[in-house]
């Protein structure tokens, strides 16, 4: 891991754990984007770093469902901020996680013109490695969205936005960084399958039990009260 990506999820991490002021919604989230691609432009180190500082507090306070569109924004602008710090490898990582999402995307000649090397690192990184494909276990009655895509695997050798539903009520928004273990929000489809096996056979036995009881119930009532016999009825 470089020390640009520890640091980012450091960053995250710090986000997380201080209380949200307020719930924030995609607009804000967008236009920290924006303004970090305004940033870039003007050089403006200082305002680059703050517009990604702000993003990610953003992330961590988010109430809306992102779309891949929102998080493509989202990771190009940390591929911008990796740039100024001469991280090639997280820049080529974050500028293929943005490319997966919207590849028809390209870079404005305001922000960086034609021959520029972050065009040519945004260039080489359609082919960058992007790891193993992961499938997230999401909640019993919920679902997991990975950079904005409903129930998508996670690629764990780059960053993903990681958003968890329990119904239609959002349970959480995370960074979750290359390498770094996804959690199970839910069990998994073995375990899933094994419980319902389990269930089946307890009600299939449950079943079995009454229908037994319910037998013998009859055959004692048709055997019914023994008759007296014609000597005492004759008495």
């Amino acid at each position: 891991m470089s020390y640009g990506i520890l640091w980012l999820a450091l960053t995250f991490a710090s986000a997380q754990e201080t209380p949200c002021p307020q719930t924030t919604d995609t607009e804000d989230f967008l236009q920290s984007a924006t303004e970090g691609e305004r940033a870039f432009a003007a050089m403006d180190l200082p305002a680059l770093r703050a517009a990604r500082d702000e993003a990610l507090r953003s992330l961590s306070c988010l109430g809306a469902k992102l779309t891949p569109r929102d998080a493509a924004a989202f990771h190009r602008m940390m591929a911008l901020a990796a740039f100024t710090t001469g991280d090639r490898d997280q820049v080529l990582a974050e500028f293929h996680a943005a490319r997966r999402l919207e590849p028809g995307y390209e870079i404005p000649e305001a922000v960086a013109p034609v021959g520029h090397p972050l065009v040519q690192l945004y260039d080489l990184a359609v082919d960058a490695a992007e790891g193993t494909l992961e499938p997230p276990l999401p909640p019993l009655s919920g679902y997991v969205m990975v950079d904005g895509v409903r129930g998508a695997p996670r690629p764990n050798g780059i960053s993903t936005v990681i958003q968890v539903y329990d119904g239609e009520v959002l349970q959480e928004t995370r960074l979750l960084m290359a390498g770094e273990r996804m959690p199970s929000w839910g069990p998994s489809p073995l375990e899933e399958h094994q419980r319902r096996r389990q269930r089946r056979a307890v009600l299939v036995g449950a079943i079995g039990t009454a229908a037994l009881a319910g037998s013998l119930s009859s055959q004692s009532t048709g055997r019914g009260t023994p008759s007296e016999s014609p000597s005492r009825r004759a008495s």
